[in-house]
């Protein structure tokens, strides 16, 4: 009778045994469950709110390009600049999401001129090291000029035979033609940064990059004192000639637009967008507003 006893209570137990690891079992998917659930509702979360930052960032942008290129087309110049704006390329605050870069193209080397190696040269030597300089110089120029004949360190036809690609003997039409000349990712920056591919008339100091004014006046250290008189208010082409001793004689010309490069990038949340424009500005014209070139988003912050 004890020992039937004994086994009804063994096997209570056990039972209770097995109850219990059912329950712990059923617990334990239920909390895997909950996890999940509450994982999966964030990542929803998570991405509704990248989806929201995003239409938020591509807004704030377009929003950014009207008002700039409205002001563009209703304002004088030297107001904006009373406001804050710069027209050589430095960053400057429009909204809390955007950032906006002007560079009028008269500060800038025209690729779609006459230019000379020495000066490509000495431009890309603000950049990356001369050996690099050089070969980016050379390249660019048997690239575009129209001859066969190539530069100590550039390249003609024979230099790309079996590649499929034709040397263009001709000024660029596009910077994504810079990829065909097997130079450093540095030498396109540089390139893209502080030259254009089209003609300007003029060169004007009051709009230069620190890089170009360098290269023109073949001195950094005078680039540098325009750079840092450029941050008070009353500079003007007074204080560039009194420190260059140079005058509208000596090619300077203190002429802007009607050429712009406008950089705008939106940032919220962690979401980007952004472009780079090149634009015709000419409000007195039947067309005052025309869109040039597009270039690549990826540039150096100067």
């Amino acid at each position: 009778m004890n020992n039937v006893k004994i086994k009804n209570n063994l096997a209570i137990k056990r039972q209770r045994g097995v109850a219990l690891i059912q329950v712990l079992i059923t617990t334990a998917i239920i909390m895997l469950l909950m996890v999940f659930f509450l994982t999966s509702a964030r990542s929803q979360v998570d991405r509704a709110r990248a989806l929201q930052d995003k239409t938020q960032a591509y807004l704030s942008y377009h929003s950014t390009n009207n008002a700039v290129l409205f002001r563009l087309l209703t304002s004088d110049l030297q107001q904006l600049t009373k406001e804050g704006w710069n027209f050589h390329g430095e960053p400057f605050e429009s909204n809390a999401d955007a950032m906006v870069e002007i560079q009028d193209l008269n500060g800038l080397l025209s690729l779609g001129a006459t230019v000379s190696p020495e000066m490509i040269e000495a431009l890309l030597a603000e950049h990356i090291s001369p050996d690099e300089a050089k070969t980016a110089a050379h390249r660019l120029m048997d690239w575009m000029d129209k001859d066969n004949i190539a530069h100590p360190y550039g390249a003609e036809q024979e230099h790309y035979a079996g590649t499929g690609i034709v040397v263009r003997n001709n000024y660029l039409q596009s910077f994504t033609e810079l990829a065909y000349l097997d130079i450093s990712y540095e030498a396109e920056l540089a390139l893209i940064e502080n030259t254009t591919i089209h003609p300007t008339l003029y060169f004007n100091p009051l709009v230069a990059s620190k890089p170009m004014l360098a290269a023109y006046l073949d001195n950094p250290a005078m680039a540098q004192q325009i750079a840092n008189a450029r941050q008070q208010s009353d500079f003007n082409k007074s204080t560039v000639e009194y420190i260059t001793d140079l005058s509208a004689e000596d090619g300077f010309d203190y002429i802007y637009g009607p050429y712009f490069r406008v950089t705008i990038n939106s940032k919220v949340g962690s979401s980007f967008y952004g472009k780079v424009q090149e634009f015709r500005i000419e409000p007195y014209k039947r067309r005052p507003l025309s869109v040039i070139a597009r270039l690549p988003r990826q540039q150096r912050t100067r």
